[in-house]
């Protein structure tokens, strides 16, 4: 074993009873409360990308095809449902694809009102994200004869309307001419998302009930819904799709343009976007009040051991292997801290992920819990950057120890 690392072994020994000193605890303190900080932020900011994402995708899909006014929302513009376009959607990077047509109206009481945006769906929509959130009851019936008029409500939205499962309720809808329209529901089921966006606006039903309320001709539709495979870019299948709507539009005069889901959420999506920023600054702040105090500490832990450098360098030990005995201290000191950091941070990310501790108002983050992600690439590159960092650093006050002399050392003794 290397004399300056089995120096340094001894000098943070606790075996024998021995006490780190004050400075030492508290650079070993900082570490590990900056990691732990860095650790839960990298998995809050990775939470809330991760489960918006999932939600906003899920209910809506990733990419969204429309006509090009639309812009990927609602509006009385309509298209037409083609063969051809749906050979587009037969492609390696997209896993699902439903049409969908959608009218905003409003649930009507004797003693209250609340507007929804009904969605009517067919037999191809990917359910699996309303199959799981489901509270009560089951997704509405999408196929067979006769037409089913089951439709799924959210449980803030049953509430605010004091209905449950198996009840009616009555839609009114405004038509492009004015004309008030009217019709009834069977309430099949009750989801909840977590999301206030999603949860206070959507109801599904067969695509064939919200047909009825336009024209009734089942081939024209608000637009297709798109689900991508995982690891899939919304941005590049959406670019490539609209190169491809372009040359369908020359060959069979059909007006669409896809739409990823980040160009119709801006807002959201922006929001998600500063949180990257807040991140970046959380991390630098937490990681030079980790520096400035390991500095001080093995500054300190230099100027203790004055006597030691002296009688070292006094029996012949080189500069070099004193500023290495000092790199090591320091990475005793450092390990410590990163230990105790990432098990404190880990564990309160998977508390946070398991069980959901921490409320949020919905109205002003969108979700009701504050998401936690499981992101151990992440935690492993953040906790191999504050090692390499904080040791690149420490080679300063680790050099200032060579150049204390054995003489001025020993003069005072």
């Amino acid at each position: 074993m290397r004399t300056e690392f089995y120096i340094a072994r001894r000098l943070s020994d606790r075996r024998e009873g021995g006490k780190a000193g004050v400075m030492e605890r508290v650079a070993t303190i900082a570490t590990a409360v900056s990691l732990a900080v860095v650790v839960v932020t990298l998995s809050v900011v990775m939470g809330f990308k991760a489960e918006l994402n999932a939600k906003i995708s899920g209910s809506v899909s990733d990419v969204v095809i429309t006509a090009p006014e639309s812009r990927g929302t609602l509006s009385a513009a309509h298209i037409k449902r083609s063969e051809a376009l749906e050979q587009l959607l037969d492609n390696d990077n997209i896993a699902y694809y439903s049409a969908y047509r959608a009218k905003e109206g409003v649930i009507k009481s004797d003693d209250n009102i609340v507007g929804i945006l009904l969605k009517g769906v067919d037999s191809l929509y990917n359910t699996e994200f309303f199959a799981q959130s489901m509270v009560e009851g089951e997704l509405p019936r999408l196929t067979g004869e006769p037409r089913s008029k089951d439709v799924i409500l959210s449980q803030s939205i049953a509430r605010k309307m004091d209905v449950a499962v198996g009840d009616r309720i009555e839609m009114v809808f405004v038509d492009v001419d004015g004309a008030v329209l009217r019709d009834r529901f069977a309430i099949s089921g009750i989801y909840r998302t977590g999301v206030d966006a999603l949860d206070n606006t959507y109801a599904l039903t067969d695509i064939r009930n919200v047909a009825r309320l336009y024209d009734g001709i089942e081939e024209h539709i608000t637009g297709y819904e798109v689900w991508l495979r995982d690891g899939t870019q919304r941005q590049t299948v959406a670019d490539e799709l609209n190169y491809n709507l372009m040359e369908l539009y020359f060959e069979e005069g059909i007006i669409t343009e896809a739409f990823a889901i980040d160009d119709i959420f801006v807002e959201i999506f922006g929001w998600l976007a500063t949180h990257d920023v807040n991140a970046v600054v959380i991390v630098v702040i937490m990681i030079i009040v980790a520096l400035l105090n390991m500095t001080t500490a093995l500054l300190i832990i230099v100027f203790e051991r004055k006597r030691m450098i002296g009688e070292l360098r006094a029996i012949g030990m080189r500069r070099g292997s004193i500023v290495k005995l000092f790199v090591y201290r320091a990475l005793f000191i450092i390990a410590r801290g990163v230990a105790w950091g990432a098990a404190i941070g880990i564990a309160l990310s998977v508390v946070e992920h398991l069980y959901h501790v921490i409320p949020l108002d919905a109205e002003g983050y969108l979700l009701d819990a504050v998401p936690a992600a499981l992101c151990w690439g992440w935690w492993a590159l953040a906790i191999a950057a504050t090692v390499i960092i904080t040791l690149i650093v420490m080679l300063l006050p680790a050099a200032f120890s060579a150049r204390i002399s054995p003489a001025e050392t020993m003069r005072y003794e």
